[in-house]
C-alpha cells in the first residue's frame, strides 16, 4: 500500500482537534438534535413501511416483492441497475472528495474510496455517523485540523449545489433529456464557476479558507469535479426510474430527475438519512404527480417507490461498507505510523 503523502507540514492539530470534536459530538444539545433526529426518522420510515404494505391492496397495484419477482423474471436489467447506479454513484462521490483536495493536499485515491464506502455506510445507522467518521479519519489519519477539514467538506458541498443547481436549472427549462438539455447543465456549471470563482477571491473568503482557497479557485478542479457530479445526479435519476419502473409508475424525466435531486439535497440535513429521504420521495412525487402537499391521498405507489429505492441502495451500499472497514484500518494505520511532517501539502 503506497501512500502518495503524508501529513501536513509543521504541528499535527489532529488528535487534539478530534477529541474536542468528540466533546462537541456528545454534548447535551448534539445528542438531543441526533435523538430527535432518530426518532423522527423511525417515525417517517414507519409510515412509508406502512404505505407500501398498504398500496399492495390499491386497485391495480401489485405487492413491492410481486413487483421485484416479476421484473427479475422480465427485465433483471432493472434490479441490476440500481445495484449499478448505487455502486457508480459512491466511486463518483469518493472521487469529488479526492479531487476537490488534490490542488491543496494529495492522499491516495483508494484511501478516499474505501473512506467513502465506510462513510455512506455509516449514514443507515440510526445516529448519522458519516460525515463524524470522514472527521476523524482526515483528523486522527491525515493530520488535518478541524478547521481545515470543515473547509475540505464545504469546498465539497459548494461543488455538489452548483451541480445540482444547474440540473434543475436544465430540466425547468427543458424537461426531457437530449443535446439541448446537457447544454443547458454545462452552462449552468460554467456560470456557476464563474461567480463561485469571484466569490472566493474575496477578502472574507481568502481569509476564512487561507491556504485551502484553490479548492475553490482552481478550475480543472471545479470543472471536472462539477461534471462528475452532474454525471452522479443522473445515476441517482436513473436509479428513481429503475425503481419507479420495477413499479410500474411510469414516471417521466422531469419527475425522476427532481426526486434524484431531492433525494440528494435531503442528505445534507443534520439530522440523519434514514426515514427523511424516504419521506421526501413520496412527498416530492406526490407533488409532482399534481397532489400538491396532501400525501394524505398520494398514490399509494410513492411509497414503495420510496421503500425499493431506499432498500436498493442500502443492499448495494451496506457490503461495500464491511469490505471497506479492514482497508480503511489499514489505510489509517500507514498513516498514523508515518511521521507527523511527512509527505508534502
Amino acid at each position: 500500500m503506497n501512500a502518495e503523502s503524508g501529513g501536513t507540514p509543521g504541528a499535527s492539530p489532529g488528535n487534539a482537534g478530534f477529541s474536542a470534536l468528540l466533546r462537541r459530538a456528545i454534548a447535551p444539545r448534539s445528542a438531543a438534535i441526533q435523538v430527535i433526529g432518530f426518532a423522527l426518522g423511525a417515525v417517517l420510515v414507519a409510515w412509508v413501511v406502512k404505505g407500501a404494505i398498504a398500496a399492495a391492496d390499491a386497485p391495480g397495484r401489485a405487492g413491492m416483492l410481486e413487483s421485484l419477482a416479476a421484473a427479475w423474471r422480465d427485465r433483471p436489467w432493472l434490479i441490476v441497475g440500481i445495484a449499478v447506479t448505487t455502486v457508480a454513484s459512491l466511486v463518483i462521490d469518493g472521487a469529488l472528495f479526492w479531487l476537490v483536495l488534490r490542488p491543496v493536499r494529495r492522499l491516495a485515491f483508494m484511501e478516499i474510496q474505501w473512506l467513502t464506502f465506510l462513510a455512506a455506510t455509516s449514514n443507515f445507522f440510526p445516529v448519522r455517523l458519516g460525515l463524524p467518521v470522514r472527521y476523524a479519519y482526515a483528523m486522527l489519519a491525515n493530520r488535518i485540523s478541524f478547521a481545515e477539514a470543515t473547509a475540505w467538506f464545504a469546498a465539497v458541498t459548494v461543488v455538489i449545489l452548483a451541480s445540482l443547481g444547474a440540473v434543475v436549472a436544465a430540466t425547468a427549462i427543458v424537461p426531457k433529456p437530449g443535446f439541448a438539455w446537457v447544454v443547458l447543465v454545462l452552462a449552468g456549471i460554467g456560470a456557476g464557476g464563474l461567480l463561485l470563482h469571484r466569490i472566493a477571491r474575496l477578502g472574507p473568503v481568502e481569509r476564512t479558507m487561507g491556504r485551502w482557497t484553490p479548492m475553490l479557485t482552481t478550475p480543472s478542479t471545479y470543472w471536472i469535479g462539477s461534471v462528475l457530479r452532474a454525471a452522479e445526479v443522473l445515476l441517482w435519476v436513473v436509479r428513481m426510474w429503475c425503481a419507479g419502473e420495477i413499479l410500474g409508475l411510469g414516471l417521466d424525466f422531469a419527475t425522476v430527475t427532481v426526486l434524484g435531486v431531492a433525494s440528494i439535497a435531503v442528505m445534507l440535513n443534520p439530522l440523519g438519512r434514514v426515514g427523511f429521504r424516504e419521506a421526501t420521495t413520496v412527498i416530492v412525487a406526490n407533488w409532482m404527480a399534481g397532489g400538491g402537499l396532501d400525501v394524505a391521498h398520494a398514490d399509494a405507489g410513492f411509497t414503495q417507490l420510496a421503500l425499493l429505492e431506499s432498500l436498493g441502495e442500502m443492499l448495494a451500499t451496506v457490503p461495500l461498507g464491511v469490505v471497506a472497514l479492514p482497508m480503511t484500518i489499514a489505510w489509517y494505520r500507514a498513516r498514523r505510523a508515518e511521521p507527523a511532517g511527512a509527505g508534502t501539502p
